[in-house]
């Protein structure tokens, strides 16, 4: 092999490793946020870690007849947020909605 032919290939290397970090990132980075649900006694705490700015984060639970709305707005990234709510069987919907707008909605 020549030096041109290696140099080529170290490049053609490096570029295959540089597209493989760009789609690391962006299908690590797709989630602007995560969540931990836990149970303590007879309440349920549900944790949202902002991982990019959200305009707000809403939890909607029902126990019994009663339903109950949280709502907390402008988290910025970084910040923890808790809701702690009446343990229940039925499940709960998260609904975070970006700084762009766009609502996701989980069953917890």
């Amino acid at each position: 092999m020549s030096d041109d032919d290696i140099l080529v290939v170290g490049c053609a290397g490096i570029l295959v490793l540089i597209a493989i970090g760009l789609v690391a990132f962006v299908i690590l980075g797709l989630k602007a946020f995560s969540y931990e649900k836990r149970k303590e006694g007879s309440n349920t705490c549900l944790t949202v870690k902002a991982k990019r700015n959200l305009a707000k984060v809403s939890v909607q639970a029902s126990f019994g007849n009663e339903d109950i709305l949280f709502e907390r707005k402008r988290i910025r990234k970084g910040q923890s947020v808790d809701f702690v709510f009446p343990s229940s069987d039925k499940p709960a919907k998260l609904i975070v909605e970006t700084d762009s707008g766009t609502p996701q909605t989980i069953e917890v």
